[in-house]
């Protein structure tokens, strides 16, 4: 039996939402072309010619069926819940089973379907006197269309639902939809005003008892916009401040995000030998695939910084490693992006080839547009830096046009504060998936 690419596999399928667990799959079972390995075009190699064992596939069918049946009969349970409740009149109860119906349509990676779910659940508790879960539906909705790419009616819907929580004394509720607000706007480049949102999460948790996450996200957050501004030495105290509130509550996850801001704070004084070290304690302290992916990429950043081109593309092929076995597609773009510039600073005239995979990858996966615009954004650069000024200036304006259209101030920074987990529920601090309620 003859392997097949990846690309050959993915082409010869019918595009449909029910195959991506097949095809997160294929990814997962493949593995570079030995042939190519130690090659020229070796150094340009993408995910669409890894080469699939068929075999390890087939084997492979059941199990990914019983995964589905799991994942529909735990939905299918939640639904029939909601139905229920609804006929004796129980309509939080049917809400909060919605919700729960959104959460996993969010973690199997079906964000239409989580908005659609989240939203039904808010029409449903809207009316309720005890307004709880009617935010709980909001900020769920709001973090679907934010990982869709719809950014301005996902600020909206974390504005409605911090208002929701705040006038009915739920702190840390309203915590939790002041932080997704801070980070949508924090994602546009508005940075003043995502500091203001951090500020007021930080206001809402006042009210309320005993350790939560919440603080050090936000004080975390307020480090970030702080950074991205340029104001680094008024961002240190936060930092710190996140550190000892983390400490304080004994909440070992937040050792990863904290030792990335610590990595990325070097990076930004130019120090990129000690953010070097402190990128690989956040690495050592990490087991999320997403938050791995993150700072390997973080960590070749410093390594390219500081001239070393070939150890920084063997961080980054080892982040696409990581990415390929997780599976983290959403990372692959940014993974083929930074292999284009590292290609570039070596002289290779070929390595377009890199920025048209991830540009590929976003579309064929659905993957936020923002990903395309950082995409074309990095594209540009190369083709300049090759005199190619036409071709820039092309790239540039489409990269703004889709900046323009999700109301995106600011270049994004290359360098990633974001774990940005799909799946995960509040715990997620830096940068593109926080607290997000």
């Amino acid at each position: 039996m003859k392997p097949l690419s990846v690309d050959q596999i993915n082409e010869a399928l019918p595009e449909l939402d029910e195959l991506r667990p097949v095809l997160d799959h294929v990814l997962a079972l493949s593995a570079p072309d030995p042939a190519r390995t130690w090659t020229a075009s070796g150094e340009l190699g993408t995910v669409g010619e890894r080469l699939v064992d068929v075999e390890a596939l087939e084997g492979s069918a059941d199990a990914l069926a019983d995964g589905m049946r799991e994942h529909l009969s735990a939905l299918f349970r939640e639904i029939i819940v909601a139905v229920g409740a609804l006929a004796r009149d129980e309509r939080g109860t049917a809400a909060a089973a919605l919700v729960r119906a959104a959460e996993l349509e969010e973690e199997a990676g079906r964000l239409a379907r989580a908005e659609a779910c989240a939203l039904a659940a808010h029409r449903l508790a809207r009316g309720l006197k005890e307004q709880g879960s009617a935010a709980l539906a909001l900020r769920r909705a709001a973090r679907a269309a934010r990982g869709r790419g719809k950014l301005q009616l996902s600020l909206e819907r974390y504005g409605d639902a911090y208002e929701i929580a705040r006038d009915s004394f739920q702190g840390r509720a309203a915590a939790e939809a002041a932080i997704g607000a801070g980070n949508v706007l924090e994602q546009q480049g508005g940075w003043d005003l995502a500091e203001k949102w951090y500020r007021r999460a930080l206001g809402s948790l006042e009210s309320v008892d005993g350790p939560v996450p919440e603080r050090w996200h936000a004080t975390l957050n307020i480090h970030i916009t702080l950074r991205s501004r340029g104001r680094i030495e008024e961002s240190e105290p936060w930092l710190d401040e996140a550190e000892s509130v983390a400490a304080s509550i004994e909440d070992a996850s937040a050792r990863p995000y904290l030792e990335n801001a610590r990595g990325q704070l070097l990076m930004a004084r130019g120090d990129f030998e000690r953010a070097g070290r402190r990128l690989r304690e956040a690495l050592a302290a990490s087991e999320d695939p997403m938050a791995r992916v993150t700072v390997r990429l973080n960590l070749a950043e410093t390594l390219l910084a500081r001239g070393r081109s070939l150890d920084a593309a063997e961080e980054v092929r080892e982040a696409e490693r990581e990415a390929v076995a997780g599976p983290v597609v959403p990372k692959l773009p940014e993974v083929y992006r930074l292999l284009g510039r590292i290609a570039a600073a070596e002289g290779n005239r070929e390595a377009f080839v890199l920025f048209e995979r991830a540009i590929r990858i976003v579309r064929e996966r659905g993957l936020p547009p923002f990903e395309e615009a950082l995409t074309l954004q990095a594209y540009a650069e190369f083709e300049e830096g090759r005199g190619e000024e036409e071709t820039a200036q092309e790239l540039r304006a489409r990269a703004m046009e889709i900046y323009d259209m999700l109301g995106i101030e600011h270049a994004r920074s290359r360098w990633a504060d974001l774990f940005r987990d799909p799946g995960s529920g509040e715990r997620d601090a830096p940068e593109e998936r926080r607290s997000d309620g």
